[in-house]
């Protein structure tokens, strides 16, 4: 009943609400974003570097008893990386549940201290619903997209220190309404 021309509102609402209660950490830093979300949620974000074989997922989210690990390819850029993390973090707080799927090589990479019964549930992208991808992929995008939209004065501030600098190596007054303050 959701769709409406193709796009799917309770989707999108839903993705967005979701995004939209993610707290950013200033400076944002997937790091920083985990230590955020593992308060809020009151239990363990465990970040795992991956390197391996182009077979291997982008991404992984492991969740135990204890803790809840995700695992990011490090073979990309900063961008791509935050945008792995977001996407698991999308399939957790979606409460997205997945199949078994996930290679032995690749559970024993990201979670080695971990015994087989304290898995609860394993999530990698090929085992998820075109549904959940759809809502974790979504949520990831739109809050990539709150980080790099949202203003950052320490930078404009460098920028406007570094104008009056050069008006005042010139040995000129700075223009009147100008835009940025020195």
């Amino acid at each position: 009943m959701g769709h409406s021309g193709g796009v799917d509102h309770e989707l999108w609402r839903r993705c967005r609400g979701i995004a939209e209660s993610i707290p950013l950490p200033e400076p944002f830093g997937i790091a920083e974003l985990s230590e955020s979300l593992a308060r809020l949620r009151g239990r363990p974000i465990e970040l795992i570097p991956l390197s391996g074989p182009a077979p291997s997922p982008c991404g992984v989210l492991i969740s135990t008893d204890r803790a809840d690990y995700i695992g990011y390819a490090v073979d990309t850029t900063a961008l791509h990386q935050q945008h792995i993390v977001l996407h698991e973090v999308g399939h957790l707080l979606c409460g997205h549940t997945g199949g078994a799927g996930l290679s032995t090589a690749v559970s024993r990479t990201l979670a080695p201290a971990l015994s087989e019964e304290l898995v609860r549930r394993v999530l990698g992208r090929s085992v998820y619903t075109d549904r959940q991808e759809q809502e974790a992929e979504l949520v990831a995008s739109l809050t990539l997209h709150r980080v790099l939209r949202r203003p950052r004065p320490s930078a404009f501030g460098r920028l406007g220190d570094g104008m009056a600098q050069l008006w005042h190596a010139v040995g000129q007054p700075r223009p009147r309404g100008a835009a940025w303050r020195g």
